[in-house]
């Protein structure tokens, strides 16, 4: 291993701004990167975001069905998936997502 190396990059560890209250499951936004909350954090506390996987994630009413494959990426002021590419990308749906239910998708942070 390079002696340079500080992680897998699988995890990033963040810690809870002002306004947010995370819990395991939420979708969190740091900058450019979106990811999976592993752990639950307040203000304050650090949390794990996983940023690689394979997440199921809810699908909202206003997307309507994805398609496997397609680009999914995270609206951060409505704090829900999109298909817009004006979000922040999240992803690609790794099976077909049903309006009102999950979509599952492959992390790509």
């Amino acid at each position: 291993m390079a002696a340079n190396k500080v992680q897998e990059g699988q995890v990033l560890h963040y810690t809870v701004q002002a306004g947010d209250n995370i819990k395991s499951g939420d979708l969190v936004a740091v900058e450019d990167v979106v990811g999976v909350a592993i752990t639950d954090g307040t203000v304050g506390s650090p949390v794990a975001v996983a940023v690689e996987g394979v997440y199921d994630v809810p699908l909202p009413a206003s997307v309507g069905n994805v398609p496997q494959g397609k680009k999914v990426y995270y609206d951060v002021a409505a704090k829900e998936v999109s298909l817009d590419d004006e979000g922040v990308f999240l992803g690609y749906a790794w099976e077909d997502g049903v309006v009102g239910g999950v979509v599952p998708v492959k992390l790509m942070g």
